[in-house]
């Protein structure tokens, strides 16, 4: 059984007794799409979320017999393109490209959203997840874990990690790590994920905990080396890289998604209808691999089953930024 079915059958049944999605009104779908369907990302174009946003709207555009227009909204760590959807119109010609930040880890480190992301929208599916990977700077003298955790103890305060920003998933993944092994290791915020990678290729900071599906292309041309996965087992992508729970840290088990949303409010038709057109892209052996290439597992769920994952999602990182210790950010800027 892969991962992510096992996340979804325990995350089922923890929230089987929970309120159930609410219901959509009374609309039909009657010959939907007539015209093009607009899907945000809430990121900047060149990025792994751009890349699967687009992937995602060309195969979805063959299913539907209509254009599905690719709109970068950038900004907040993803919080200003998630707020754009939330907005929309809930008629199934806006869509989101959802994921762990802006839906399950910004509402317990923002002080203020300009969403609800448990009431704005309707889940349609679950995309794809990927695990973190520590990866070091080759200007950092740690060949190991075991290396880099002797090098942090013996010089304190002297390493630093790059994250996507204060208050990212890779900001708590990054304390926790801290937090579990005693460690000083400086944070170094960065706007954005594609920023805090080059400056861990140029050795401008020492450490990130990255997705792998966004670390790989450097691992590959050997910029940066992978020092732990953040899996319950090595990955078949990295089968040298031991997981976090090999190097002393239980428990460390971390990973980025996507999703496709709608606006709270979508018919019920509709989202039936796009989750089993999303259904079919993910079945398909093409898509599989490249996931699988990219280190991740395909996702492949119902509205149901991902409504589901996603509570179980904000009932756990909710626990982590608590045991994280990061302070919220005071407000959204948008």
């Amino acid at each position: 059984m892969h991962i992510l079915r096992q996340l979804l059958v325990a995350t089922w049944a923890l929230t089987a007794c929970g309120a159930s999605l609410a219901q959509a009104p009374a609309a039909t779908a009657g010959a939907y799409p007539t015209r093009p369907v607009r899907l945000i990302v809430p990121y900047p174009a060149g990025g792994g979320a751009d890349h699967w946003g687009r992937l995602v709207a060309e195969k979805l555009a063959e299913r539907l017999g209509q254009a599905v227009v690719v709109e970068n909204i950038a900004g907040a760590g993803g919080n200003k393109g998630t707020t754009a959807a939330a907005g929309a119109d809930p008629d199934g010609y806006t869509l989101l490209l959802g994921s762990v930040g802006p839906l399950v880890v910004h509402p317990f480190t923002y002080s203020a959203l300009s969403y609800n992301a448990e009431k704005s929208f309707a889940p349609i599916a679950l995309l794809e997840s990927s695990p973190f990977v520590l990866v070091a700077s080759r200007a950092v003298s740690a060949s190991s874990a075991t290396d880099l955790i002797g090098l942090a103890r013996a010089m304190p305060g002297t390493l630093t990690y790059a994250s996507n920003g204060n208050g990212s998933p890779e900001h708590v993944a990054g304390e926790l790590f801290k937090k579990g092994l005693n460690l000083d290791i400086r944070h170094v915020p960065y706007d954005g994920a594609g920023p805090a990678r080059m400056a861990v290729v140029a050795g401008q900071v020492s450490l990130m905990f990255d997705p792998c599906k966004g670390a790989l292309p450097a691992i590959r041309r050997g910029l940066q080396t992978p020092l732990a996965v953040a899996a319950a087992s090595r990955l078949p992508e990295l089968p040298q890289v031991p997981t976090f729970r090999e190097i002393g840290v239980p428990h460390y088990e971390l990973r980025i998604w996507t999703g496709i949303l709608a606006p709270a409010g979508t018919p019920k038709e509709i989202v039936t209808r796009l989750n089993q057109a999303i259904e079919g892209i993910l079945s398909s052996a093409e898509i599989r691999r490249e996931i699988a290439d990219e280190g991740g597992e395909a996702g492949g769920t119902t509205p149901d089953e991902f409504a589901a994952f996603l509570r179980a999602e904000r009932i756990r990182w909710s626990a982590l930024v608590e045991q994280s210790g990061i302070p919220k950010i005071n407000a959204e800027v948008l």
